[in-house]
């Protein structure tokens, strides 16, 4: 907190006379106002303002300006009007004391974006132990009744989520290294063999067949068609989580022959010079947070296209229970009839909200998958059993590219339980998840100079599962500007692809300093989404020059 520093006489006489003139007004102005002349009804200020592993492989082709709307919740309903998070912006602060000594100062050094997600709900512990020839690492729930288990020879990938003392209570299809829950990526130039080795996929008619056999480019987190595991380089607790740092294979060791070759699968799989990192934290004792993040080492680019980020495939019947009943977030069946490849069968689908499930019949237990970007748009898939093998999965329609030595990152939710769990649950992590994002101008330090009188530039970037977020600054606590939000930013989206709201997620906007005196000020940077959520981005100690 700071404390203001003692006022003189001269000061506190004038502040005295400032507080008697505003009484004397307040009341001359109760006594002849009337509703009608309010901002509000309340009084409040008003606002104004497999190509793909799985698309190939299952179905076909991969792929897919600044909005400000008024202050209105997911559910379309306004927020409380005589809130303080809707004080009105003062645009003039009074002088820093005269005489005296100035009140200590520090800002916070410039907090990490990444961070800036829900708070964990506590760490029950991670155990290793051996499933059936594999090595299995465990994280449990804060109450260690349930628990989610990453298989360390497939590459981190999730195997097992459900009761810790019933292993029939597991919701994940651990079938082979290409199903349970991971990343998987491509390349449309690259993405299928005979045409990969040159890049030349996106405008070549040239094709080996539409299988998952052939697939070009195409680093998977749990292993190859071989059955040869993507090594994992790390795992261990970080903070409340389980952190796995991942090196994954080219699901096709063939995928960049120039003809249609299958050789025999060799001894070990095919390297990427790609890091794949899995980070497992309990957020709600039902709902598991998901971070993906995928590194490059390579020195070319990979063009934008549908990926996995992540897929999820669901128990179906061996080992756990049988889950193939679809539900998008209203409770709807999704009919999955269209053929596609391999035998496979798909369908697009919308859901209401960020999240689907899927279900036993009788919708008393299941699993829930939610995007922390927003999306909306999804890709589910089956085989039934008979033209190919039993399975169920769905993924998020998420697009974006990898650069060469980039970043990308991204966040879901794992819920447990039957359907009306998994609604309540996720419903509560996605209105509960703050805004993030950076300030970047003024840039940090020790101390942020100005020049006195001169308008002062902020900007930044802010991202959420909604894009209607707001921006204020404050100085030393109180709001004197609402910054505008909806400036393009693709340099920040290519990290965090597909958040609501891209590119337009840039802040900007400027203060007077005209009458901030000689003391230094706190500038502190907070974004607001529309559930009301609050996030300080950045802080500045601001001296005069």
């Amino acid at each position: 907190m700071i404390v203001a520093p003692p006022m003189n006489a001269r000061a506190r006489a004038k502040r005295l006379a400032l507080v008697l003139a505003g009484l004397t007004l307040a009341l001359a102005a109760a006594a002849c106002s009337d509703s009608s002349s309010r901002s509000g009804s309340d009084g409040a200020p008003k606002d104004t303002g497999s190509a793909e592993r799985a698309a190939v492989a299952e179905g076909g082709p991969g792929g897919d300006a600044p909005v400000s709307r008024p202050d209105v919740r997911r559910d379309g309903s306004s927020p409380n009007a005589d809130s303080t998070r809707d004080a009105p912006v003062v645009t003039d602060l009074a002088p820093a004391p005269e005489g005296g000594t100035c009140a200590p100062v520090v800002a916070k050094a410039s907090p990490d974006a990444w961070a800036m997600r829900h708070p964990s709900a506590g760490f029950g512990g991670i155990v290793t132990q051996n499933s059936g020839g594999h090595q299995d690492v465990f994280l449990l729930s804060p109450t260690k009744q349930f628990r989610i288990g990453a298989r360390l020879d497939w590459g981190g990938t999730v195997v097992f989520f459900g009761i810790s003392a019933d292993p029939a209570s597991n919701v994940i299809d651990a079938n082979d290294p290409g199903r349970e829950l991971q990343i998987a990526i491509y390349d449309p130039d690259r993405n299928r063999q005979g045409c990969a080795y040159n890049a030349t996929c996106a405008s070549s008619s040239a094709t080996c067949g539409n299988s998952i056999t052939f697939l070009g480019w195409n680093p998977v987190q749990g292993g190859d068609e071989c059955q040869h595991g993507a090594p994992v380089t790390q795992h261990g607790q970080s903070g409340d989580a389980l952190r796995l740092v991942i090196k994954p294979l080219q699901w096709n060791p063939d995928w960049n022959a120039p003809d249609c070759r299958k050789s025999a699968c060799g001894a070990s799989g095919v390297p990427v010079d790609v890091t794949y990192t899995f980070e497992l934290r309990y957020v709600r004792e039902h709902v598991v947070e998901v971070m993906t993040q995928v590194q490059s080492a390579e020195t070319i680019d990979h063009a934008p296209t549908r990926q996995e980020l992540p897929t999820l495939y669901v128990s179906n019947g061996k080992g756990g229970p049988d889950l193939p009943l679809l539900l998008d977030a209203a409770g709807n069946a999704v009919a999955l009839n269209t053929p596609a490849n391999d035998g496979f069968l798909t369908g697009a689908f919308v859901s209401p909200r960020p999240w689907v499930s899927w279900q036993n019949a009788a919708r008393n237990y299941g699993v829930g998958l939610a995007m922390d970007q927003g999306i909306t748009n999804w890709d589910g898939w089956r085989g039934d059993g008979n033209n190919a093998p039993y399975f169920h999965n769905v993924r998020a329609r998420i697009t974006f590219g990898l650069r060469k030595q980039g970043l990308v990152r991204g966040l879901s939710y794992l819920a447990l339980g039957g359907f009306s769990t998994v609604a309540a649950e996720l419903d509560a992590v996605l209105r509960k998840r703050p805004p993030f994002g950076t300030l970047d101008a003024p840039a940090w330090s020790a101390t942020t100079q100005y020049t006195a009188g001169q308008p002062l530039a902020l900007a930044g970037w802010v991202l959420d599962t909604t894009k209607n977020n707001r921006v204020f600054a404050a100085i030393d606590g109180t709001v004197v500007k609402e910054l505008t939000v909806g400036a393009a930013r693709p340099d920040v989206c290519a990290v965090y692809p597909a958040y609501a709201g891209c590119p337009s997620v840039g802040f900007s906007g400027s203060i007077s300093t005209a009458n901030l005196g000689s003391c230094p000020r706190l500038l502190t940077v907070t974004a607001r989404d529309v559930d009301g959520n609050e996030t300080v981005i950045g802080e500045r100690r601001l001296v005069a020059r």
